[in-house]
């Protein structure tokens, strides 16, 4: 009997220890925080709400609040600096330890009150914290047995001077160019369009619109006043850039450069008004006239920003790196009447289909192309375009092609046919590689300036292939032309070839 009853005086005890270390409940629940202004830097008013699982005792119970770091506390309240609901808390009842401020209630509050909430007047003087960001204070009561500090809800400091930048949104400048090669990582052109080609000597970017915009909203603006231009901080040698913003034409040239450190400066607003909801947009263009690596630098300034050293300061700045690839005259090939043996002598800007390639001929002469040939060593067949046939369905560089046109045309004219590319494979794409087959394989000449055969098939030169031309004029019997080393392969003209063994051709 004794050894039943000192078992279960043993558990007991133990049971009795268990509910002593369980921790009781804290008596914040729930806190909420509203910051006004929440500008960073500024004296505020703070209103926190929570609720008690507890009544709080008039005069004896206290309430806590810990301010994050950064935020300025004063070391004294005066009375009504902090109200509880809605009474004010005599500022002798206040205690405060760096961030942490404590003060009795002046008032009995129960559950049934919740939400329980404390404000801080501005009066008070409490500033918020400098850095903007997203800040949570604590709460908590010393109602024993329990005073353990309750996180509150994030609540967020933003900055005390907006933020303004420089965008630049630049459409697409080709069909058939892919987004990689869009700007503002790089450029290229041909001052003409799919339909005609316009003869002149400038490569362009266009449309492009400059937007001078709130990056990031803060209280205030920077300054009531700023001065926007943009400067010309590379160019290539003997280049000029024509930009046009808005109404307004600039011509830049390497002239007005001379070194990186001195650039040339274009004025693009004068004391322009300046508040948070500002927005100002201009509508461009750029044409170069020589092809290379370009940089426009971008910029606003103003005369003093509040909370800043003083003296002007840079409140956007944006530079853009241009890369011209393609300039100048598009490529052009004749195409006789009868039969023409053709290559592309650029990698094309449009899209390979054949129509797409084709447009740049006027209507009445595209009428005059009967049919289009290739020849797929590899597979071994004939891929062929009109007169019915589409198993051909692209013209692209590196192949070549069979051009039949009626005959006779006009007074034994020809037909001009523009093409326009790239003279290599844009980057990030690879070096240009055409495969070959063992056998007679009809094959391209990428390059827009004749070259010697066996530079141009550099890697054959082992065991140069057996090169045809073709030999087109006006008259009526044609001859095969023999190609050999030291003979020029000509732009726009396609070939077939012999070669000995499968492998490839690589672009020099």
């Amino acid at each position: 009997m004794k050894k039943i009853i000192g078992i279960l005086v043993a558990l007991g005890l133990v049971l009795s220890l268990t509910v002593m270390a369980t921790p009781v409940a804290a008596d914040v629940t729930e806190p909420e925080v509203v910051v006004d202004p929440n500008c960073a830097c500024a004296v505020a008013a703070y209103n926190i709400t929570f609720n008690i699982t507890a009544s709080l005792t008039e005069g004896v119970t206290c309430v806590c609040i810990e301010f994050p770091e950064g935020t300025t506390v004063p070391a004294t309240f005066q009375d009504g600096d902090i109200r509880i609901k809605g009474v004010d808390v005599f500022g002798d009842e206040v205690t405060v330890d760096g961030n942490v401020v404590c003060f009795l209630p002046p008032a009995h509050l129960t559950t049934a009150e919740n939400p329980i909430l404390v404000e801080f007047d501005d009066d008070a003087e409490i500033k918020n914290p400098c850095v903007d960001g997203d800040y949570t204070l604590f709460v908590w009561t010393c109602r024993a047995p329990d005073a353990t500090p309750v996180e509150s809800e994030e609540y967020t400091i933003i900055p005390a001077v907006s933020t303004y930048g420089w965008l630049l949104d630049f459409g697409p400048t080709y069909p058939g160019i892919a987004s990689e090669f869009v700007p503002p990582f790089k450029a290229c052109g041909q001052n003409m369009t799919t339909t005609a080609y316009n003869d002149t000597i400038e490569g362009f970017l266009e449309p492009f619109t400059l937007n001078f915009t709130v990056l990031e909203e803060g209280c205030a603006a920077p300054c009531d006043k700023f001065d926007a231009w943009f400067e010309l901080m590379a160019i290539p040698e003997d280049a000029e850039i024509t930009l046009k913003l808005g109404d307004t034409w600039f011509t830049l040239t390497d002239d007005d450069l001379s070194t990186a450190e001195d650039p040339v400066t274009f004025e693009l607003l004068d004391d322009a008004t300046l508040d948070v909801d500002t927005w100002i947009a201009w509508n461009g263009s750029i044409h170069f006239d020589t092809k290379g690596d370009y940089q426009i630098c971008f910029y606003a300034e103003c005369p003093e920003v509040p909370c800043q050293a003083p003296g002007a300061v840079i409140i956007a700045e944006r530079c853009v790196d241009f890369k011209v690839y393609q300039w100048k005259d598009a490529a052009k090939i004749t195409l006789d009447e009868k039969w023409n043996l053709i290559s592309l002598p650029l990698v094309p800007l449009v899209d390979p289909p054949i129509e797409d390639m084709l447009a740049s001929i006027p209507a009445a002469d595209r009428a005059e192309i009967v049919s289009i040939w290739y020849y797929d060593r590899c597979a071994d067949e004939w891929l062929v375009w009109g007169n019915g046939q589409d198993s051909l369905t692209e013209l692209v560089d590196g192949k070549a092609y069979w051009m039949r046109l009626n005959y006779p045309l006009d007074n034994c004219g020809n037909i001009t046919w523009w093409v326009w590319g790239t003279e290599k494979p844009m980057p990030p794409a690879s070096p240009a590689e055409y495969p070959v087959c063992e056998g007679w394989n009809m094959f391209g000449f990428l390059s827009t300036a004749d070259m010697q055969v066996q530079n141009y098939l550099w890697n054959w030169t082992a065991l140069l292939p057996v090169v045809y031309g073709w030999d087109h004029g006006c008259w009526t019997v044609q001859d095969w032309n023999l190609i050999i080393s030291g003979d020029n392969l000509v732009m726009g003209q396609g070939y077939w070839g012999a070669f000995p063994a499968d492998g490839a051709i690589y672009v020099p």
